[in-house]
This record gives structure tokens, sequence and C-alpha cells, in this order.
């Protein structure tokens, strides 16, 4: 009769861990079969005949070696009435060919099974964002690259699962994030040392990617060839909240546009160009330096500017403008429109290569113009002694604290700026709203 013991292989008495095996006994000779398990005594319940919980997934483990018990059993049960016949080896050969054979059919099974479909990070994205530059919106396609990059390099480099972005690793990302330095602002040299001083990463620089990284995990939900939920979801009410920091002052009094109209700079020059671009986005009503660059002379009609804004130009979204020119921006106008037809462009911000060089390489020279522009403004900044850094920003944010200030609504504003959101409206007023309770309190106070 042939009998089957579940044991640890103790015979190697230097060891520490010991093999688990099926102890086969038939006529009086012992034979084992290993089962894969090295473990420790105190790993071991010989009472139970169980792996304990102190070992890695022990729970899949027992699970496991359970199986190949019960194939073992099966083995002397289905041959009973022959074992008399069989000798040890072939008892033995008979369970391991036995358990090859369990291991082959579960292996057929699980590649029948259909493949679960693993939804990765940058391969999905990658393909949103050649969408976008499709549709021609690289400004979002260079948005949702930036934004993917940056949790890549969170990943030490690798690709991870959408389904992976959970609260606790956006929390992981934001503590990262904020922990490292941005790039060099100043180079100083000290004792022939040079020191580099560096500008700290914000959450608001943070909440612009990860709003790039919520658009791309919106979109997964939706598309059915992913296997994302919307109980993935990290973002939103009680989950995730992508978080906003005030920013520093970017509005300027109005007697500085008074300083900047009356600079003397030599005519036809780059900076007098520059300031030019400055005021016209003031005088026409904050007008993004994007729209501006793509200005052209058939735009100008009776007097009016006509044109859709290049952030919002899409489906129910459009904004479209319809301003008066005010007199001192006719005067400019009247400068770069000479000789020009309607389908030219009214700067010289890319005029060189609208029209022979690829949409997506257009896009990549503004970038570049556009933070050549800024170096310019620091420039004028520099120039005039003034205490605040010109930005394209700037300029938009004075014309919208100039009009809150003159009484005009908060709403009549945003329009006017081309805003969607009231909430993107009210970041602009922090400032005036303070200056506002400051000059409350001290009429309270007086």
């Amino acid at each position: 009769m042939a009998t089957l013991t579940l044991m640890l292989d103790k015979r190697n008495k230097k060891a520490k861990e010991f093999p688990l095996i099926i102890r086969v006994r038939h006529k009086g000779i012992p034979k084992n079969i290993p089962l894969g398990y090295k473990l420790t005594p105190e790993q071991w319940n010989e009472n139970k005949n169980q792996i304990r919980s102190s070992f890695p997934n022990s729970k899949r483990a027992n699970h496991k070696i359970d199986e190949k018990w019960a194939i073992a059993s099966k083995i002397i049960s289905d041959y009973n009435t022959i074992l008399k016949t069989l000798t040890v080896y072939e008892v033995v050969d008979l369970i391991h060919n036995a358990l090859i054979k369990s291991a082959e059919e579960n292996t057929l099974i699980l590649k029948s099974e259909p493949e679960k479909t693993q939804t990765f990070l940058n391969v999905y994205g990658t393909k949103v964002i050649a969408r976008y530059q499709d549709a021609r919106r690289f400004g979002m396609a260079d948005a949702m690259r930036s934004a993917i990059d940056l949790l890549l390099k969170f990943n030490s480099g690798e690709d991870i699962l959408i389904s992976k972005i959970n609260e606790i690793f956006l929390e992981d990302l934001e503590s990262w994030y904020l922990s490292k330095d941005n790039k060099p602002v100043n180079k100083k040299t000290i004792n022939k040392t040079k020191i580099n001083t560096y500008k700290k990463n914000t959450l608001n620089g943070l909440g612009v990617r990860l709003r790039s990284i919520r658009r791309i995990y919106n979109l997964a939900i939706k598309d059915t060839s992913t296997e994302l939920k919307l109980d993935d979801y990290p973002f939103g009410k009680g989950r995730y909240a992508i978080k906003q920091q005030r920013t520093k002052k970017r509005a300027a009094n109005l007697d500085i546009i008074e300083q900047i109209k009356e600079m003397d700079i030599l005519k036809e020059s780059p900076l007098w160009h520059h300031k030019n671009y400055f005021l016209v986005n003031f005088y026409m009503r904050g007008m993004n330096f994007m729209d501006m660059a793509y200005l052209k002379v058939g735009s100008i009609s009776k007097g009016r500017l006509k044109y859709q804004r290049r952030k919002t130009r899409r489906g129910a979204n459009v904004k479209e403008f319809d301003i008066l020119i005010p007199k001192y921006v006719l005067r400019i106008f009247k400068y770069y429109i000479k000789e020009k037809s309607k389908e030219d462009l009214i700067f010289p911000i890319l005029d060189d290569v609208i029209h022979t060089e690829s949409e997506e390489r257009v896009h990549e020279i503004y970038k570049n113009r556009r933070r050549n522009h800024n170096r310019r403004l620091n420039t004028i900044s520099k120039k005039l002694n003034l205490d605040i850094k010109l930005t394209t920003y700037v300029a938009r944010h004075t014309f919208a604290t100039a009009g809150l200030y003159k009484g005009i609504s908060k709403a009549e504003i945003g329009d006017m700026l081309g805003h969607t959101n009231y909430y993107t409206t009210e970041a602009y007023f922090a400032d005036f709203e303070n200056k506002v309770l400051d000059e409350a309190a001290e009429k309270i106070f007086g």
C-alpha cells in the first residue's frame, strides 16, 4: 500500500531552509517529490500541514500545494487495484507526469483567456497628443507632453499604468515636485566660484501639469478600448484636489504704461518693436501674444479688429472678438500694414516662416519668439527701473485690474479677456481685493 506525507526534507542538517516535499512510501521504500518551496521550520505548520502566514504570499502557496496534494492523492486512488504490481519509482513517475499535465493545462487555459488590457500613461498619452497635433492644437499637445515627462521622471523613467495613478501616487508626486529646484534664475560669482540661485517649483506649476494628466485620464475612462473605469478616477471631491496658490502681483500701475509709451527708443530697432507689441497687448483688451502673432491684415475693418482666439478656437468654446481699435493702436497698425495684403500677418513676429514651414514647426518658432519677447520686455523694465518685471501676462493683468478700478464688472472684464471660466477671471483680482479691504479697514480705523 502506497502512502503520502507532506513534510519538510530535513536531511541537510546544515541548511536553514528545507524543501517542502510529498514523500511517497511504497513497499517500504521512500521517494520524494519536491513541490518548489523552501521553508524554515518556523514557516511550516506540521499540525495543519500548511505554510504559516509569515511566508510571503502564503495563501497562494498553500492553494498551489493543496492542488498538487489532491493530484497525488487521486493517482494513489485511481491506481489502487494495481499498486501492488508497481514499484515506488513507477508510482512517483505517475504522480510526476500528472503534475506536469496539470501545469500544462493551466497554462493553456491562461493563454486562451483574452489578455487583460493595460493602459500605460506614455503610450496612451502619446496617442492623445497626436490627435491634438492633428487638430493643430499644439499648445495643448505641448502641455500634455510636459506633464507626461514629469510623471515619467518621478517614476524613474519608467512608463506607468494609468490605473496606478491614484491619490497616494499624486500626493507622493506633489511632495517630490515641491522638494525639487527648477531652472537657475540668477548666476553669481563669489571668490571665483559660480553660484546659481534656483527658482523653486510651485503648486501652480504642478497644477498646470496635473490638469493635463486629468484630461488624459478622463479620455481614457471614456475610451471603451481601455480597462479604466470611473471608480479608478483619482481627482475630484473627496479625492486628490489639484491645488493653487496665489501668484505674485502681475498687474502694473497705469503710470507705468505711460512711461513705456514715452520711452525714447530708436525707431525700427528690436526693442522698439517689442515696446509696440506690449502696448498693443495692453490696449487691445489684454490680447494674448499668440493671437497677436497670428493676426492678419484682413482682421482690420472699419476701425475694428475681428478675430478668433486661438486658445479656444473649437466647438462651442470658440471665442470671437470684435473690438473697436483705440487711436493709439491704429497708429501702430498703420505702420505695420503698409503695403501688405489682407492675408499677410500684421506683425513681423512669424511672417518669415508662416508660409514656408509646417504648422507644428511654426508653433515651435512661436514659442522661441515669445520667450525672446519676454526677454526684451525685461530689458525695458530695467531701462525704466521698474519694480515689476514686464511680461505678456503683465499687460493682460494690468488691463483687467485697471478695468475693475474703473468700476467695470468682473463678468464684463472676463468676457473682454476671452475667458470661458469665471474662476479664471477671479484669479486676476487677488491684489485688487486686498487693496479694497485695506482701504475699508483704514476707513474703520480712521
